[in-house]
């Protein structure tokens, strides 16, 4: 069972420091490389990374294009580009240019990039199509474009398992968020919104990966706090949260194995070119 300690860290925040301490090192570099390897960067490219967070994808692209390369990691928290700068520099790389900024209407100039890369962070604009139409402007013609998006909840067990127990222990309405990185329609629709921008050559593809949380399931808890319902929990209330950790931890358990919580991931990746 997880502890009173768990939630000690939900606040406004924290927000962007749990999704970099918890997420990034479990999630988002092993899926960052599986976008990347789909990529198939070149040295000397120029890389646009939307939605880049904390700057995971952006870094390893950097590695991969050289110092000759170039790229820019574009996000509208300022907290998260406040944390990508905050990194060391990397050698041998090209240097990382973050820029705050939503993905419609970017603030980077036409037709500059070789490679435009955004990890799951489009099922989250709250204009699709213009983000869309965004990527494909900011590309060079015969530039790539290389998305990640999350298949439903119900494909992701320990999200799956947080959100059966919010629902459960909360009114629906301050539940509901926390699905949203999870409800991009269907692969089709995904295909279309990228065919109905001009796209060519557009291919979208189903990965798994597999996620352990090691610290079990007070750590697999804690995410919630970097979740889009961090600030409704946060402003909890001794007996809910209490609650609210009892269902978790009842619902996270058939996960656990040897003290850890182990799952997997299934994300769409879609490629396209922008036609020369």
């Amino acid at each position: 069972m997880a502890d009173a300690r768990t939630f000690s860290c939900f606040s406004v925040g924290s927000i962007a420091g749990t999704y970099e301490e918890i997420y990034v090192p479990r999630i988002f570099i092993p899926w960052a490389r599986l976008l990347l390897d789909r990529a198939a960067l070149r040295p000397g490219e120029a890389v646009l990374d939307i939605a880049t967070g904390p700057g995971t994808v952006a870094r390893i692209a950097a590695e991969q294009v050289g110092p000759r390369g170039r790229v820019v990691g574009a996000d509208f928290s300022e907290a998260m580009i406040a944390i990508a700068k905050g990194k060391p520099g990397l050698t041998s790389a090209a240097p990382v240019e973050y820029i705050v900024s939503p993905a419609a209407p970017l603030t980077v100039e036409e037709e500059t990039f070789d490679v435009v890369t955004c990890q799951q962070g489009l099922q989250f604009f709250p204009d699709r199509a213009a983000a869309v139409r965004e990527m494909y402007r900011a590309l060079k013609p015969g530039g790539r474009v290389i998305a990640a998006v999350w298949r439903e909840i119900a494909l992701q067990p320990s999200f799956a398992a947080l959100d059966a127990a919010l629902r459960e222990s909360l009114p629906a309405d301050q539940a509901e968020p926390y699905g949203a990185p999870f409800r991009w329609p269907s692969a089709e629709a995904l295909k279309v919104g990228f065919t109905d921008q001009g796209f060519t050559g557009v291919s979208i593809t189903e990965l798994r990966h597999p996620l352990t949380y090691e610290g079990g399931i007070a750590q697999a808890i804690a995410t919630l706090a970097a979740s889009p319902v961090a600030s409704t929990i946060a402003a909890l209330d001794a007996e809910t949260a209490t609650r609210l950790r009892s269902a978790a931890a009842r619902h996270l358990a058939p996960l656990v194995d040897g003290g850890q919580v182990r799952t997997q991931m299934v994300s769409n990746l879609v490629t396209a070119t922008k036609g020369v």
